[in-house]
């Protein structure tokens, strides 16, 4: 495990933890720094489980924010370690929880929701243009879970350890498949709004819809091996309902 970041201090005179963040890869904290006759401010320290990661992670970062896509600051980087600029504002998928329990379990996710969707896809549309532009191939997200995005004026994406060579439809289809499965899992209105999701990425990004689906499928079988619900998983695509109703 890593060791804590209060242990270090990382050249600030004043430096302290304010908070633990959930993630499933990383030590991630809310960190306050400061000096004598500096002002204090709030940056995010992530400490990698896998050191040979930061590097990549912390270019990407750079060279994105360079090319005008909403990514953090960096403000420092170490052996093991990246000091990034902390976005105040809501998580994705705690505002994506939020709009499902105040929407309607219609035929429409609601205007709301459609919203965040045409936001999360301008972003990723930037993203894409950016990232092709500085690697000279198709690079993609890799990680799309619901956590590495904050919500504000504007979305933000912060977490791009995974960045990798790949083809848009994977982080798609991942997308999709995060969308149905949040607890409670494929409601009615979740349904609706990766309906949603399939028809706007696929006309914006100019996806392979059969492809595209195909990615859906794959990807909800790796989750539902991370999360230990296979059986039931292939059960269901078996039956091909999920295709019937997307």
């Amino acid at each position: 495990m890593p060791e804590s970041p209060a242990a270090i201090g990382y050249g600030f005179s004043c430096f302290s933890v304010e908070k633990k963040f959930i993630s499933r890869k990383n030590s991630v904290f809310l960190v306050k720094v400061g000096g004598p006759g500096a002002t204090e401010r709030y940056l995010v320290c992530k400490k990698y489980s896998r050191p040979e990661r930061m590097a990549g992670e912390a270019e990407m970062l750079r060279l994105l924010k360079e090319k005008g896509v909403s990514v953090p600051q960096i403000y420092g980087t170490g052996r093991d370690y990246i000091l990034t600029e902390y976005l105040e504002g809501t998580l994705l998928l705690d505002r994506y929880c939020l709009l499902e329990s105040s929407g309607s379990d219609g035929g429409s996710p609601g205007e709301p929701a459609s919203r965040l969707l045409r936001d999360l896809c301008r972003w990723f549309k930037g993203f894409y243009q950016a990232s092709r532009e500085i690697a000279g191939r198709q690079l993609i997200m890799g990680d799309v879970n619901f956590r590495n995005f904050i919500v504000r004026e504007k979305i933000y994406g912060i977490d791009l350890e995974e960045c990798r060579e790949g083809e848009i439809e994977e982080d798609v289809g991942s997308l999709c498949a995060y969308a149905l499965t949040y607890t409670p899992s494929f409601t009615l209105w979740k349904m609706a709004l990766v309906r949603e999701m399939l028809r706007l990425f696929a006309a914006e990004l100019g996806l392979d819809q059969e492809f595209l689906k195909r990615e859906v499928k794959k990807e909800l079988l790796v989750l539902a091996g991370r999360r230990g619900t296979l059986a039931e998983m292939k059960k269901l695509l078996a039956g091909n309902l999920l295709e019937k109703r997307l």
